[in-house]
């Protein structure tokens, strides 16, 4: 889309503005949709960016190789914050085998936890709502297993 083979790449469909580089991104994302500061611990460049990599070596790539897999007609929902450990596991995976997916970001503080309170009489994330086969669950270990063995070819 962008013409170059690099990553990170965002396209604002609300704006119609396109751009790669993360700093920059994050600086449009804050100006346009949040308040214009920027937090400290993302406006640090280059060591934003190293501490960032240093906190994925346990992870040893997952959520970077393509898996094949069967798309699903319609996208998953996952109900889910940046923060979450177990969070990150699930979302790797959807990534992987390249899952459509609207995600319901619900980090500390959002109105969000109580919407998801509400539906399932309690909090917990990650949650994973599958509106092909009607799976609703919890527990990121499992959801793992699920989409593996519902998605992956």
């Amino acid at each position: 889309m962008g013409g170059k083979k690099q990553f990170p790449y965002m396209v604002d469909p609300n704006t119609g503005v396109s751009m790669y580089e993360s700093d920059d991104i994050i600086k449009y994302l804050v100006g346009k949709y949040g308040d214009g500061n920027v937090p400290l611990l993302l406006s640090l460049g280059l060591l934003t960016t190293l501490t960032e990599g240093f906190a994925m070596i346990g992870r040893m790539g997952k959520g970077s190789s393509y898996t094949q897999s069967k798309l699903p007609p319609k996208p998953l929902e996952i109900w889910a914050y940046e923060a979450s450990p177990f969070c990150k596991v699930v979302r790797e995976v959807l990534v992987e085998l390249e899952l459509p997916h609207i995600l319901h970001s619900c980090a500390r503080g959002s109105p969000k936890r109580q919407v998801l309170y509400q539906r399932v009489g309690h909090f917990q994330v990650p949650y994973l709502e599958d509106p092909n086969t009607g799976v609703q669950m919890f527990e990121s270990a499992e959801i793992v297993d699920y989409l593996r063995a519902t998605y992956a070819l």
